[in-house]
């Protein structure tokens, strides 16, 4: 809108005039600025993807994984039914022990226990009938009336090789206690996990304890000396999913057995147990993904020595 002002031939008063109003043209559209056209999942990996491996001219245990899944029924009534997906297809029902151990229930387990349904999958049996490829399971859940579908992480299976194993850390755990903050009550049931990250796996240098005294000419003589190894896992990116499951349940277990698979490593650590005792998880802005820093001790006290 402008406003024009016009002279006035019949002035009344000094400063006085007429005001009229004239529609102004419309002020052209504000041209939309692009945004750019970089997707993040150019350069990040948008979906977390757990390499597993398996061998069908090897059974040794570390060339072939394994992962659990375990899903909570409040009343009989509940059902849950577990299925495997290859490349988006269903392929298989997992609800016998086909392809790893199929759970249901755990019968001499409390009543709560006893309502547990799980599956321990063996990437072994998969590979066998159906070949690498992605994988991925789901389960459909019908609790107290309501449904709803329950979708893991993608799983890429590949034919076991050193090289292509170089550079992941295996770690499996034994949960038999009730940890607050989970809806499983794992008491008595020994539930066994296992998952594949990547990362490296070694010792640093050991911490020494000793205990001293000194006698009556002023020299000191020992009671006891301790050599405690000290271990260390370097994680890669992993998804906050992978995360939760180490940070509050893997980790905490009764036993947790660590195997590194780096090539170039010092030496060969396989399934070694260990204890945790340090957390670190370092900034990384702009992404999703986390690392993390862990420290472990042997949960054995193995390199201990006493003189009284």
């Amino acid at each position: 809108m402008i406003i024009i002002q016009l002279p006035n031939t019949s002035p009344y008063t000094y400063g006085s005039g007429n005001a009229v109003k004239e529609l102004g043209a419309a002020l052209p559209p504000i041209p939309v600025s692009n945004t750019n056209d970089i997707c993040i999942c150019d350069y990040i990996q948008c979906q977390y993807i757990e390499t597993v491996f398996a061998s069908q001219s090897d059974s040794a245990w570390y060339k072939n994984d394994m992962n659990d899944f375990l899903f909570k029924r409040f009343v009989a009534a509940d059902s849950v039914d577990i299925e495997l997906y290859k490349d988006g297809d269903k392929i298989e029902d997992l609800n016998n022990n086909a392809f790893g151990t199929f759970f249901n229930g755990f019968p001499s387990g409390t009543t709560e226990q006893q309502l547990y349904v799980g599956y321990l999958l063996e990437w072994e049996k998969v590979q066998a009938t159906h070949g690498n490829g992605f994988y991925q399971v789901k389960a459909v859940l019908n609790i107290i009336g309501v449904q709803t579908v329950y979708e893991s992480r993608r799983f890429m299976l590949l034919q076991y090789g050193d090289r292509e194993a170089n550079g992941s850390v295996r770690i499996e755990s034994y949960q038999n206690g009730n940890i607050f903050g989970s809806e499983f009550d794992f008491t008595g049931i020994n539930w066994y996990s296992s998952l594949r990250v990547p990362g490296t796996f070694g010792a640093s240098s050991p911490v020494l304890e000793t205990e001293n005294y000194i006698d009556s000419d002023h020299n000191s003589r020992q009671i006891s000396a301790k050599m405690s190894p000290e271990w260390n896992l370097k994680t890669g990116l992993i998804n906050y999913e992978v995360a939760t499951k180490l940070l509050y349940n893997k980790l905490l277990g009764n036993k947790v057995l660590i195997t590194d698979y780096l090539i170039k490593a010092e030496s060969l650590f396989r399934r070694v147990d260990v204890m945790i005792s340090e957390v670190e998880k370092p900034e990384i802005k702009g992404i999703p993904d986390r690392v993390y820093n862990f420290k472990f001790t042997d949960r054995e006290d193995k390199y201990k020595k006493r003189n009284f």
